[in-house]
């Protein structure tokens, strides 16, 4: 009855908890060639879902997006950028250096500062490396309430079905800390960080979410990471 369901419920929050710090403890070993292995189908994946945009030309965000790359300290590596059309004010940054913008959030952007601390925020995840945080978390999570609940079938490949691999929903913590390293980045580029909130201070005046909300929200509230920054 309604103790077995709370069991089982509290069984799955258990493991839960002890996948993360595994993935999390994992995570800084994995190597960039098996990272880049699963850019294929997770990029076979967004697409399906939607066409690449042909309203907005790649090349001049690629440019800013290697130009910000090569202020990263460490080990330099290629990222990608892709456009796509979608309703949607957000980016994302996938295993294999993919980040991904919709075309919601760059028809909203009006000055190359305001994309730059977009890019660099998701280059900020990358360093990071919370992308495979979060996607480890899911995977992991997905095989094992698989098994629990006695689930069958090509475990893989429900998974890259699934839109949760898509959401690249991180913590509160780890967007503060990306929009920090984003900071930093545009410091590093331009001698100073003007222009670096702008974009928030414009999406803060069209949230009107309840408090409680977005303190629930895994992403802070615009104007929280305007005060941040």
């Amino acid at each position: 009855g309604v103790r077995v369901i709370f069991r089982v419920v509290l069984l799955i929050f258990a493991i839960y908890l002890v996948l993360g710090l595994i993935v999390d403890f994992a995570v800084p070993f994995i190597p960039p060639a098996w990272e880049d292995s699963l850019a294929t189908p997770i990029m076979s994946e967004v697409f399906s879902a939607s066409e690449p945009s042909r309203h907005f030309s790649v090349d001049k965000i690629q440019q800013l997006l290697d130009s910000l790359a090569e202020l990263m300290a460490g080990e330099k590596r290629k990222f990608y950028i892709n456009v796509i059309d979608k309703d949607v004010t957000n980016a994302l940054a996938l295993p294999g250096g993919h980040i991904v913008v919709y075309s919601q959030l760059l028809e909203q952007v009006t000055s190359e500062n305001e994309l730059a601390m977009i890019l660099a925020h998701e280059l900020g995840h990358f360093a990071a490396r919370d992308h495979l945080r979060g996607l480890g978390r899911s995977f992991l999570f997905f095989i094992v309430a698989n098994f629990v609940l006695g689930g069958q079938g090509d475990t893989v490949k429900h998974f890259m079905n699934s839109s949760g691999i898509l959401q690249n929903n991180y913590s509160r913590k780890q967007e503060f800390a990306a929009d920090r390293y984003a900071l930093d980045l545009l410091v590093k580029k331009y001698g100073h960080a003007g222009g670096a909130v702008d974009f928030f201070k414009r999406l803060a005046s069209k949230e009107t979410l309840p408090q409680l909300t977005q303190y629930l929200s895994t992403h802070p509230a615009s104007d929280n990471r305007v005060a941040e920054l």
